[in-house]
């Protein structure tokens, strides 16, 4: 038990000096910034979405495409677990690589920012 709490201590350390960072700070404010626009954007617009929307882009076009619009939260919900993920092996593997945590934030950006143009683009293509 005292070796979870001494390891749980690292973690919350590193994730405080990792912080300190510009880089990483401002990734991880504008990363979680977009996951509540992205949440609210669908929760504004849901009374306006037709019974299917365009999701699936990679399948073949007409029907296969198109996904009931509780889908649309997978956009949110992916961008929140791959920050976390990236947060966690940033905090543990990474803790003492400050560029390659930098560059995990900046995925999350980067995947982020993707998931606000898909959902733009699907709401602006259904409303």
């Amino acid at each position: 038990m005292e070796r979870i709490r001494k390891n749980i201590l690292i973690i919350q350390e590193t994730i405080r000096t990792q912080t300190a960072n510009w880089i990483v700070s401002v990734s991880h404010k504008i990363s979680l910034f977009i996951f509540i626009a992205l949440v609210a954007a669908i929760i504004l617009r849901w009374n306006q979405l037709p019974p299917q929307v365009p999701l699936w882009y990679g399948k073949p076009w007409g029907t296969d495409r198109l996904a009931e619009p509780y889908w649309l939260f997978i956009l949110p919900a992916g961008c929140l677990i791959w920050h976390i993920i990236n947060t966690l092996v940033s905090a543990t593997v990474l803790r003492n690589y400050l560029v390659f945590s930098q560059l995990l934030f900046i995925t999350s950006l980067i995947i982020s920012i993707l998931a606000l143009f898909t959902l733009t683009k699907i709401l602006l293509i259904v409303t």
